[in-house]
């Protein structure tokens, strides 16, 4: 970094400030710990052009960790495009790094979007690639060799990665990670062998399509004796059109030859297709494989059967003599070969049953959809989740695979929750269970009862109340974030699909209290609860979840797509028990000139004599004042829902109440149980 001015800090810090106090009075290490909290860019870059000071701080801050995206259009700001004098802000970013003396600073570099290549088919038809793809690889070349500090490199461009790129990563002193995307259109570049990284601990590989872009990666998996975490991702032709083009041997041929084994504690394979061998065992050391990531978008028991010549070939037990160390897993296909699996070792601390990419009721309890902008409701509710490819498309109607059978639904999911109770339930501490797992309580208790150690738990119950789930969750003491999910194509024994009410609209509930009323009137399921107004909901929350002895030790709930951090314990008055009901008004008769006020008060609508109403008064036009019918009163806020707890008393005419605050995307990416719930390595 350029030499600091020495008056830097005389210059613009004073004692006396002529229009009142501002940072800079602070301790300057104190400025320095409020910046390093700033995650935003924009405001990274405004406090940079505040004043020197400033600058000088935040500037390793906005450099630390850079990303450029590029646009195949111009984008534009209201009338005006972006970069209007010069280039874009990827081109002017690359520009950056490489004259000024910014590219030191940098530890994290990613590059993603669209990269725009003209005149396609005339270079491939001569074999050549686009000058601009060739000049892009230089430009990136040229700033990561002024980047000595580089720890972490990500090519997510449209484009593929060339030689050039990959010698200058190669050189790098401290690069651990590194992420490259394969292109998905089909034209020649040439095949490249990378070399090999000493150094890297985190590896990713994507959209890996061997007929198309067959670059050589036996070698960099030969020479990173320091790999910990693999991550390799196929493009999902091979799996949708059944292309047996991937030979796992080609990518480990030589670590099996040197017999000198992977030894990464993280795995994660997706849209994988290809057959098994016994070379493959001696590719990983089972000893050091203590997380398991799987993601197919369809699985042996799918409706592609021409998968099962494929699948079958891979073991179900660990190999003998050497135990399986696992302790993570997270997959997407249910089959009863993973199920038997579970069965085979113990040890297990962490499961996730990852939502099937293009199931259609996804979208009832994701969070990532803006409330209020849900996608249409599913045509067919009893559809598996299964059925759905990586296009968001089925290729088989539910009747054409068993997976649709409701009876072999329920038989699997016991079957699941057997070997995970039997063989990982004390050492079990997030678990994350399918929409579809509308559990019993009979089947929930004993899941409680056997499982004292989760902290995250996400699962959907045929239970009707939270008053009846928190009669089990003294059982789990540690659990600190609970996600209820909205069952989605459930079955019951009997092999009928459970029903599900009518969708409310938000709209509607946020106004007038007998709308409120009304809806919850009509509630009938968790959907439906998950559908009543955000503040209602709330308001309920912070009554409901107010007991510290069952409720203390939580921290975030999550309903469908909605979610409520929960913060401290506070005390109000105890409402007001309504009064009690006259006798007569308990009869259902008025008494004639006695005043009814607490009638109304109560809400109670008197009944009238209608042959009183029928008969004119015997002093004209006007009438009796106790013939006046008496008009209802206006419908009462509703109290409390039946589907939630009643208060919590604290003594002295008081009761205990939470607050809750409505959480987004932002603070649920921080929990698996959240997180994870996607189809991303």
């Amino acid at each position: 970094m350029a030499t600091v001015n020495r008056n830097m800090f005389e210059a613009s810090i004073a004692m006396d400030q002529p229009r009142g106090a501002t940072l800079l009075v602070l301790p300057l290490n104190l400025i320095a710990l409020i910046i390093s909290h700033v995650d935003d860019t924009g405001d990274l870059a405004r406090l940079c052009r505040t004043c020197r000071v400033l600058n000088y701080m935040a500037l390793p801050q906005l450099y630390k960790n850079l990303t450029l995206t590029s646009y195949d259009k111009i984008r534009y700001r209201g009338d005006q495009p972006e970069g209007m004098g010069s280039a874009s802000p990827f081109s002017m970013g690359l520009n950056a790094v490489i004259t000024r003396p910014y590219a030191s600073l940098v530890r994290s570099l990613t590059l993603r979007g669209d990269w725009r290549e003209h005149d396609l088919e005339e270079h491939a038809r001569v074999g050549r690639v686009p000058d601009s793809s060739m000049m892009l690889n230089i430009a990136v070349r040229a700033a990561i060799d002024r980047m000595p500090e580089l720890e972490t490199f990500n090519w997510e461009l449209s484009t593929k990665m060339l030689e050039t790129v990959y010698l200058g990563l190669a050189q790098l002193p401290k690069l651990t990670s590194l992420t490259v995307r394969f292109p998905s259109s089909r034209h020649p570049r040439p095949t490249t062998v990378i070399p090999p990284m000493p150094r890297l601990r985190c590896l990713k590989v994507t959209d890996i399509d061997p007929l198309c872009y067959p670059d050589d990666i036996s070698t960099l998996l030969h020479k990173s004796r320091k790999l910990r975490d693999l991550k390799l991702h196929w493009s999902p032709r091979m799996r949708n059109e059944q292309e047996p083009s991937v030979n796992l041997s080609t990518y480990f041929r030589k670590c099996i030859a040197a017999k000198q084994p992977l030894a990464v504690r993280r795995i994660s394979l997706q849209n994988l297709y290809a057959l098994h061998n016994d070379d493959f065992t001696l590719a990983f050391d089972p000893h050091t494989v203590e997380h398991v990531t799987i993601l197919n978008n369809t699985g042996a028991d799918g409706p592609n059967f021409m998968n099962t010549f494929v699948d079958s070939t891979w073991p179900t037990n660990p190999p003998p003599n050497k135990p399986m160390k696992i302790k993570s897993m997270r997959l997407d296909a249910l089959s009863k070969r993973h199920c038997d699996f579970l069965g085979n070792f113990t040890g297990l601390q962490k499961l996730y049953f990852v939502s099937a990419r293009g199931d259609a009721n996804d979208f009832l309890n994701s969070p990532r959809y803006p409330t209020g902008l849900t996608p249409t409701a599913p045509t067919s509710p009893t559809t598996d989740t299964n059925h759905f490819l990586s296009n968001g498309l089925s290729t088989n109607s539910p009747a054409d695979s068993p997976a649709s059978d409701p009876s072999l639904q329920i038989s699997l999911r016991d079957s699941y929750l057997n070997n995970i109770i039997t063989n990982h339930a004390s050492e079990l501490r997030h678990l994350l269970l399918p929409s579809r797992w509308a559990l019993p309580a009979s089947l929930l208790a004993r899941l409680v009862h056997t499982c004292p150690n989760l902290e995250q738990l996400a699962l959907a119950t045929e239970l009707p109340s939270m008053d009846t789930l928190g009669l089990l969750l003294p059982f789990l003491r540690k659990l600190v974030a609970l996600r209820l999910l909205i069952p989605t194509g459930s079955t019951t024994p009997s092999g009928q699909t459970a029903p599900r009410s009518a969708k409310h609209s938000p709209n509607s509930q946020a106004g007038s209290p007998q709308c409120i009323e009304k809806s919850v009137a009509s509630v009938r399921s968790l959907a439906d609860i998950v559908d009543l107004d955000d503040q209602f909901l709330a308001d309920r929350m912070a009554d409901c979840l107010a007991d510290k002895q069952i409720f203390g030790h939580l921290k975030i709930v999550g309903m469908g797509r909605k979610a409520w951090e929960l913060r401290g314990f506070y005390t109000v008055p105890a409402p007001a028990p309504p009064p009690t009901h006259p006798e007569g008004a308990a009869n259902g008769t008025t008494t004639p000139g006695v005043n009814n006020s607490a009638e109304h008060s109560t809400g109670a609508t008197p009944a009238v004599d209608s042959s009183v109403l029928q008969q004119p008064s015997s002093l004209g036009k006007r009438r009796r004042e106790d013939e006046i019918p008496i008009p209802p009163p206006d419908p009462p806020v509703p109290q409390l829902s039946e589907s939630f707890g009643p208060c919590v008393p604290a003594g002295d005419g008081k009761v205990w109440r939470r607050s809750v605050r409505r959480v987004g995307w932002d603070v649920l990416q921080h929990w698996s149980i959240w997180a994870l719930d996607t189809q991303e390595l």
